[in-house]
C-alpha cells in the first residue's frame, strides 16, 4: 500500500516539474503586431485592394463599345437620380436636418 502511494506521489512530483517547462508556441518578437505596423499593413492592404479593383473596372470598360460605355453611363445616373440614398425610408429623410445629403 505505501510502495503504491509511493509511486503516485513521485509520478505526481514528476508531472509538476516538467509542467512548468511546457509551453504553448511562443510568440517571437518579429511576429508581434504593434499599432504601428497593424494600421500600415492595414493600409498597404486596402490600397492594393482599391489598386485592384480600379484596373478589373478600367479592363470592364475597355471591353465594351462605345454606344455600350453611353449607355452604361445614362443608367448609371438615371440610377443616381431614382434611387441613390433611398436606403433610409422616406419619413427620415423628410425630417432630418441636412435633407440634401
Amino acid at each position: 500500500m505505501v510502495m503504491r502511494n509511493l509511486r503516485y506521489i513521485m509520478m505526481f512530483v514528476l508531472l509538476m516539474a516538467t509542467a512548468g517547462n511546457i509551453h504553448a508556441q511562443r510568440k517571437r518578437e518579429k511576429n508581434k503586431v504593434t499599432p504601428e505596423s497593424g494600421a500600415q499593413k492595414e493600409a498597404q492592404a486596402m490600397e492594393q485592394k482599391r489598386a485592384e479593383y480600379n484596373s478589373r473596372k478600367d479592363h470592364h470598360m475597355e471591353a465594351q463599345d462605345k454606344a455600350t460605355r453611353k449607355r452604361m453611363k445614362k443608367n448609371l445616373k438615371k440610377a443616381e437620380r431614382h434611387s441613390w440614398g433611398k436606403d433610409v425610408p422616406w419619413y427620415k429623410r423628410w425630417f432630418r436636418k441636412d435633407k440634401f445629403k
